[in-house]
């Protein structure tokens, strides 16, 4: 699996699971069923495209397709929260839900960084000398 020994090694992937099972706690007070389906399919593609990118070579262009994806779910997963929230749904399974899409979205960020500008051995090497 690359560089990470299991999926629970990658930060994003940890913040993407949580985030799936904060809407399935917030979804159950929300009273739009279309909200719940569209929340929970796009916190499930976040997870399941974070997969996909972990398994693709690191620095890879289809790592940072996979990434790219995984954020523009991740947001749309914030924006299903956030008009839940507008329709009333201002509970706080739904802000813990919102707060793990966030950070979905940070570490998702972080992630893609990496792989646009890896740390390279050879790098560090020299900056030691």
């Amino acid at each position: 699996m690359n560089e990470f020994e299991s999926l629970d090694r990658c930060a994003a992937y940890v913040a993407a699971r949580a985030a799936v099972e904060a809407v399935q706690d917030a979804a159950a007070s929300w009273s739009d069923d279309q909200l719940v389906v569209e929340a929970r399919r796009a916190a499930v593609a976040v997870v399941m495209t974070i997969a996909e990118a972990i398994a693709s070579e690191p620095c890879s262009a289809a790592r940072r397709r996979c990434l790219r994806a995984a954020m523009a779910a991740a947001i749309e997963l914030a924006a299903t929260i956030d008009v839940a929230r507008a329709l009333g749904a201002r509970d706080e399974p739904t802000r813990d839900a919102q707060q793990c899409a966030g950070r979905t979205i940070a570490a998702l960020g972080m992630f893609f960084r990496a792989t646009t500008n890896p740390i390279i051995e050879e790098d560090l090497i020299e900056t030691a000398t």
